[in-house]
């Protein structure tokens, strides 16, 4: 008997329409649909600014306004409907992207990265869908007829181009609506509702000018602000993940909270804010948590009394890929290692409000009254702090370059990176990023002294070397001893001479490659020594504005060096 021959053959594994479709749709609520739809138009707002940024090759930071863009939402138990002017969609993305199913968003910092947005949002919330772009250049519609569309062979939809009417815009028109989504859609109560999470989710957009309207009434920010002006000072922190995504910390007293120590404490008004407190997460100045008080934020106890009246921000921003949501937006990815960073400065942050809400409780006690800080006198601008969503400049890569004084006023530049302060070390910092050295020269400098005393000895401690720093000290020490009289100083916390002694002595301390680099900065820094003690303990020898904006140049590569690194 003769042997069958062996013959190929190829298995079918083209995916089945209406299984992709279900399986699109099957967890999505309504709501998210809409919101997928509002990321789009955001998405599309933020690139048509960033085109007319892009001769200035400033494409690196968030917009600061969107001041002219709008989106209109109507919805009825008929149709939904959603309109903006944010750009429209090019021919050439609406063939090839736009809808092709799983294709990841191109948009850079964009808020719709994964490609399934416009797709699952057609497909959930009705079953005719129109859509009508312009680019102000060119113009194209298109129907989807989903039940037709299951039921044809291919995948590709027909589009029509048309003469443009040289302005901008989207209209997307869903009709055939469910029998749920209908009544949904007809309840004014639920589109109140859902008003007040539009103005939540995107806050940080209203904001900044962006319109939105809800059956032509315009939504409000429902953005929770942080107090400025109370007993105890809100915490900040901005840094870069090594895989480029920034992250802006921000947390303190509700601004409507008062402690039951203050002048001002209503019992009233703090009740009425209790589900306003706690973190919320933002991705691209998209909210994705709000309110948050549970263990996903970082919470290891539950919430209780001790917290009432704290409040956070966390801006992650950067690559859309890897930022820290979930395909829906709604939660928080845990396992996100940009969110595992920010994490243990969020705990840090909530024991901070913590250290201060049991003071506040003490003074309550001891009946010493709470009082804010005074107000600064009429007619004298308040210096406001950069937002901690959008400071200037923008984080940059780590280059260390020499900063030009007539543009940066400030003895630390904004974009310094604090991933590695805490505590006093992040307050002096803070402080640094916001004193203007022009004006106030003498106690500028004393902060920079300061500051590079700190700043030296939580490197040395980051890189298993304040040992040896200790050892070399005593041994120091001891030799001064012999040779003059006992001091009574013992504390092992160096002096600005033994820092600059110890690190021109160990040049290794600052990394492969950096000991000459840094070499003319920390021998500049030796330099100015005697200028840096004569601001604090020379009464008579006066210091103008360009010396001290001099020894702030000079200091700041081997400063920042030390801060970041």
């Amino acid at each position: 008997m003769a042997t069958k021959k062996s013959t190929a053959f190829k298995i079918d594994t083209t995916p089945s329409k209406k299984v992709i479709v279900e399986s699109l749709t099957r967890d999505i609520s309504i709501d998210a649909c809409v919101f997928d739809l509002i990321d789009n138009a955001v998405d599309a707002a933020r690139n048509s600014i960033f085109s007319k940024r892009r001769d200035s090759g400033n494409v690196a930071e968030l917009p600061i306004s969107y001041k002219g863009y709008e989106i209109k939402i109507q919805f009825s138990a008929e149709t939904f409907s959603i309109q903006d002017n944010c750009g429209g969609i090019s021919i050439t993305d609406l063939k090839t992207s736009v809808l092709r199913f799983g294709e990841r968003s191109a948009h850079q910092l964009g808020i719709g990265v994964f490609g399934v947005g416009l797709n699952r949002a057609l497909f959930k919330i009705g079953h005719i869908s129109e859509i009508f772009t312009d680019t102000g250049t060119e113009r194209a519609e298109l129907s989807l007829d989903t039940e037709k569309y299951l039921k044809a062979a291919g995948w590709a939809l027909p589009a029509v181009e048309a003469p443009s009417t040289g302005k901008a815009s989207t209209t997307i028109k869903i009709s055939g609506l469910s029998t749920e989504t209908a009544r949904r859609f007809a309840d004014k109560n639920e589109i109140e509702n859902l008003g007040n999470e539009i103005g939540r989710i995107y806050s940080r957009f209203i904001e900044k000018g962006l319109k939105i309207l809800v059956n032509r009434r315009a939504v409000e920010s429902h953005a929770i602000e942080i107090r400025e002006n109370g007993p105890y000072a809100s915490d900040r922190k901005l840094y870069k993940t090594e895989d480029g995504i920034s992250i802006f910390l921000h947390a303190g007293q509700h601004s409507k909270h008062r402690f039951v120590a203050e002048p001002d404490y209503d019992k009233e008004i703090n009740s009425q804010i209790t589900n306003e407190f706690g973190w919320t997460i933002f991705c691209n100045d998209r909210a994705v948590v709000s309110h948050d008080r549970s263990a996903k934020t970082g919470w290891f106890a539950k919430f209780h009394s001790e917290f009432y009246g704290f409040v956070g921000e966390v801006n992650f921003v950067g690559d859309p890929a890897k930022l820290p949501w979930t395909t829906t937006k709604e939660d928080v990815d845990l396992n996100n290692r940009a969110y595992q960073t920010a994490l243990d400065d969020m705990r840090r942050f909530a024991e901070n409000w913590r250290s201060n809400a049991t003071d506040a409780k003490k003074k309550k006690k001891q009946h010493i009254p709470l009082n804010p800080p005074p107000s600064p006198p009429k007619g004298k601008p308040v210096k406001k702090e950069l937002p901690a969503s959008n400071p200037k400049p923008t984080i940059k890569k780590k280059v260390v370059e020499k900063i030009d004084h007539h543009q940066v006023a400030t003895i630390l530049p904004a974009d310094i990176d604090e991933k590695h302060c805490n505590d006093k070390h992040l307050a002096l910092v803070h402080e640094a990023k916001q004193l203007v050295l022009g004006n106030f020269v003498y106690s500028g400098l004393v902060l920079m002294r300061i500051l590079f005393e700190t700043t030296v000895v939580t490197y040395l401690i980051r890189h298993n070397a304040f040992d040896a720093f200790s050892e070399a000290i005593k041994i120091e020490r001891e030799k001064e001893k012999k040779h003059s009289a006992p001091s009574a100083n013992s504390s092992i916390l160096p002096s600005l001479d033994e820092a600059l002694t110890y690190l021109s002595k160990n040049p290794d301390v600052f990394g492969a490659g950096k000991d000459q680099y840094l070499k003319h900065s920390l021998t500049r820094m030796q330099h100015h020594k005697k200028m840096l003690n004569s601001a604090a303990h020379n009464a008579y020898q006066p210091i103008n504005r360009s010396e001290a904006l001099q020894i702030r140049d000079e200091i700041l590569p081997i400063l920042r060096h030390l801060i970041e690194h």
